[in-house]
């Protein structure tokens, strides 16, 4: 229901009408939603101005871990038929550049690649706003992995968000906010960066990955196991199964030894007995094994008592 009505806000935004205009179920209201409804107002207000990008300065927060992901369609897409929607700015004080991404990174990156000025809505914004108007826009757009859900949480909270504002802005709900969190906390940054954001992996790989780290693997080892030539996705799904069977233990070699100068060869393991018989000094011997296997058995059971 929050993505809902955050997507139809940006409909709205785009089609220059008031997001107020927009009729659809209202959302728990929480001071996160509330922002970001009133940045959009702020954006439905003027018509949106052409930015220099050295003008701009990145977000206090990463969204995701790359910007260049796609980036190649999306340069395209603006080239043929334009930036069909504005990125935010918010005004800086006392900093270098004059403008910082609220969202819309990618869109400026491009833009800067390109060599034009990027389209942007420009607004006075407090920190927590913006991380909050930011996280929401992206959310809606469906663009980030769920690793990088995960970091961008977990970053959220760092900066004093609640958990009902960071499950807001992520439109999830408290056990996934849950999980993620666990993830983050129990992989080391360092694996997490190594792998990447691991697009279309899902959270079960992530999940299982934490319970192996979880079980006490050494972070230099498992570093020297990420294949850095793979793709992202494949990184995370080869290292889970590298660990998984480094966990299994190893099966106990069967003991073996031959006695009576090699008239019977004996291989005994923890759930198994054979007995090979060889030569004629031995014949009938397994049948007189078979015929005391009862008695045997009851006096085994007789000493361990």
């Amino acid at each position: 229901m929050r993505k809902d009505l955050l997507a139809s806000s940006l409909k709205a935004v785009k089609e220059g009408k008031s997001a107020s205009d927009e009729t659809s179920p209202a959302p728990r209201k929480t001071s996160g939603v509330m922002a970001v409804q009133k940045g959009l107002e702020h954006l439905s207000s003027g018509a949106p101005q052409d930015v220099d990008t050295a003008l701009i300065q990145d977000s206090i927060i990463k969204d995701r871990f790359s910007v260049s992901d796609g980036l190649d369609d999306l340069k395209t897409s603006i080239e043929r038929s334009g930036q069909k929607l504005p990125v935010l700015l918010r005004r800086t004080k006392g900093a270098e550049r004059p403008y910082e991404v609220v969202f819309g990174r990618r869109r400026i990156e491009a833009c800067r690649q390109i060599g034009i000025p990027v389209r942007a809505h420009i607004t006075d914004m407090s920190d927590h706003d913006a991380l909050v108007s930011q996280g929401l826009e992206n959310a809606a757009r469906l663009q980030r992995s769920y690793i990088e859900q995960a970091v961008y949480a977990y970053t959220l909270f760092e900066h004093d968000l609640s958990r009902d504002e960071v499950m807001d802005v992520l439109a999830v709900d408290e056990t996934t906010i849950s999980r993620m969190l666990g993830v983050v906390r129990v992989i080391p940054d360092e694996i997490i960066r190594a792998i990447g954001p691991a697009h279309d992996a899902g959270r079960r790989p992530w999940l299982q990955l934490r319970e192996l780290i979880n079980a006490g693997q050494d972070t230099a080892k498992v570093l020297k196991q990420i294949n850095m030539s793979l793709p992202s996705k494949d990184r995370l799904t080869t290292l889970v199964k590298q660990l998984t069977t480094s966990e299994q233990p190893a099966k106990p070699e069967a003991a073996k030894r031959s006695i009576a100068a090699g008239s019977l060869r004996i291989e005994r393991s923890p759930s198994r007995l054979l007995i090979k018989v060889k030569g004629k000094n031995t014949d009938g011997f397994t049948e007189f094994l078979d015929e005391r296997m009862d008695s045997l058995l009851a006096e085994f059971r007789g000493e361990k008592k």
